[in-house]
């Protein structure tokens, strides 16, 4: 990635992080920090072994490859590029060509694209289980009154549909198959046209994804582990932000609250940097399991230093490279 290219990333960065610190205030970011107190530093420290874990599936996906990049090269381009994914309104997804890009001088740019996008296929899949773990942890530890069984069944339901999805995609590629149904869809079969002539590139693509999973299953497993592990890691954050005002959340219930609200801020997908969302979905969530809504409030705000913390050291790495 060329030094312009990376300039203009850095620049672009900072501009939107300096905007979302004044939009809540360097005073009130710094008054929760003070008031987390020594518990801020295990709190923001948690999430890099949330980082080398995903990492380490990541890398996973390059095994079989004789140039793969070193494991510090991976985990500093997932940091950089979930700097980038957070600073990216609505779609969350800037990041990813900053993944191939990074990539390229060692793979090649096609191996490089098939190795992010199985990738953010296991880390989605990931996700789709831990959303199913929150929701049975909540059925079973909220009052039947809040949490209607037929609501239950429906949302674990499509989340086991989605699970069925990534697994196909993984088993029989989606690619090729997803540019033939937008030929078919009027609205966006002037997109699929653009699409067409890149039709070989997606069928290898689809190959990189099938051989993952029919090759090696033994890795797919573990790297889908390892991304579920990742998101058990985080949840012990919301343990400790409890426990720095002296409040004992209990690891489950910490699980099925932050299970919960990554349901939510992904249901929310189109709030900009989920401003608002997160702060209300941890509001209601935390009543619901019969804490203080405030404690809510206050834990994605601390959540949001965490944020910055990382965005940070993902953009200095970005300038760094």
């Amino acid at each position: 990635m060329s030094r312009k290219v990376r300039a203009a990333l850095f620049v672009l960065g900072a501009a939107v992080f300096s905007y979302l610190v004044a939009r809540i205030g360097a005073g009130r970011l710094a008054h929760d920090a003070a008031q987390t107190g020594w518990l801020i530093v295990p709190i923001v420290s948690l999430y890099a072994l949330v980082y080398a874990c995903s990492a380490l599936a990541w890398q996973l996906t390059m095994k079989s490859d004789p140039r793969k990049p070193s494991f510090l090269h991976t985990y500093t381009t997932l940091v950089s590029a979930g700097a980038i994914n957070f600073l990216t309104p609505l779609v969350n997804m800037g990041g990813e060509p900053y993944r191939i890009a990074a990539l390229t001088p060692y793979l090649g740019t096609r191996r490089a694209a098939g190795s992010v996008i199985v990738h953010r296929m296991l880390h989605s899949l990931a996700y789709v289980l831990v959303w199913l773990t929150a929701l049975g942890l909540g059925f079973v530890m909220l009052p039947r009154g809040t949490a209607p069984t037929v609501v239950v069944v429906l949302t674990a339901t499509v989340l086991a549909g989605l699970i069925a999805l990534l697994l196909f995609g993984h088993r029989s590629g989606v690619l090729e198959r997803l540019l033939d149904w937008m030929n078919k869809v009027p609205v966006v079969r002037r997109l699929a046209a653009v699409l067409e002539p890149r039709r070989a590139l997606l069928v290898e693509l689809d190959r990189h994804i099938t051989d993952f999973y029919h090759r090696h299953p033994r890795r797919f497993v573990q790297a889908v582990g390892l991304e579920y592990l990742s998101r058990c890691i985080f949840m012990v954050e919301l343990v400790l932000i409890a426990a720095s005002l002296g409040v004992h959340l209990g690891y489950l219930r910490a699980f099925a609250i932050g299970g919960l609200e990554a349901l939510l801020g992904n249901v929310l997908f189109f709030v900009p940097f989920e401003l608002g969302a997160r702060e209300g979905s941890y509001y209601v969530l935390f009543g619901l399991f019969g804490l203080d809504p405030q404690l809510g409030v206050y834990t994605s705000i601390v959540s949001r230093l965490r944020d910055f913390t990382w965005i940070a050291v993902g953009l200095a790495l970005i300038w760094k490279k």
